[in-house]
């Protein structure tokens, strides 16, 4: 809340001009493509998501465990059947596919305030949430960890995001997420917590926090950025398309989980 307010702080400053632009962390980089977010207002009724030439189908806000939710096409996902109900019952679950002009389609499976501890118990303790996020120290005992598992393929073996939000507000200037499908494949995400102010300047948040999130390779090169103020935006660098793909995905789960939060429960 006390974000929205300081935001709201700067774009009356601003004289009515356009809500702020997030400030990354490398002032010199600059995006391939700016891709403005439709469809982020509702309340998950039929909601769909579309930035540049992504698209959510449908999103699922809850289910339970034999519902007639499908996604197009054929996924193996073991956390269904890890998945408490309460979390369902709580509606802190969302459930999305994603496809793209060149046809691809992926599954998307969020869990929004669970404990890491939650997340360290199930069928595979060999999973990645348990190995890597427990390697960069992801998560911890606070009730607010958003855990995103992306399949962008049928064969392929799942990617995991694992954000820890209390972390991630309360230290935006240290904190580091993950996004990950093996020890050697990741990419960290990290909260961006400035703004360019009407002359172009970055400033940070009167109140601290952050407004968005950038996603960064394993030599800390910025790759995307996805802000989440207003409707939202999604920035692609210099990548390739399969990762610009499953960065997309990332980002429009990160946009939904603000959602979650400000959606009626």
């Amino acid at each position: 809340m006390r974000i929205l307010i300081a935001i709201s702080l700067i774009v009356a400053l601003s004289s009515c001009s356009p809500i702020p632009m997030i400030a990354l962390s490398d002032d010199d980089w600059k995006p391939s493509s700016e891709m403005p977010v439709k469809g982020r207002s509702g309340f998950f009724l039929r909601q769909k998501l579309s930035f540049g030439e992504y698209r959510t189908g449908p999103v699922a806000r809850s289910w339970t465990k034999g519902s007639s939710w499908r996604a197009e096409g054929s996924f193996a996902n073991d956390w269904l059947d890890r998945i408490a109900v309460e979390w369902v019952r709580r509606k802190q679950t969302v459930r999305f596919t994603l496809t793209d002009h060149q046809g691809r389609i992926s599954q998307v499976t969020a869990l929004a305030r669970v404990q890491w501890r939650d997340l360290q118990i199930g069928n595979n303790p060999s999973s990645l949430t348990n190995i890597v996020g427990n390697m960069l120290r992801v998560g911890d005992d606070e009730n607010d960890t958003y855990a995103v598992r992306i399949f962008t393929g049928k064969q392929e073996a799942p990617w995991e995001m694992l954000i820890d939000n209390y972390a991630a507000r309360r230290h935006a200037k240290s904190y580091i997420g993950l996004l990950a499908k093996s020890k050697n494949e990741y990419y960290t995400v990290v909260p961006v917590y400035r703004l360019r102010n009407p002359k172009g300047a970055a400033v940070n948040l009167p109140f601290g926090g952050s407004v968005g999130f950038e996603f960064r390779d394993p030599d800390g090169k910025i790759l995307a950025a996805v802000s989440l103020i207003g409707d939202g935006a999604v920035y692609m660098g210099d990548c390739s398309d399969e990762e610009k793909f499953l960065l997309a995905n990332a980002s429009a789960a990160l946009l939904l989980q603000q959602l979650l939060d400000e959606g009626v429960r």
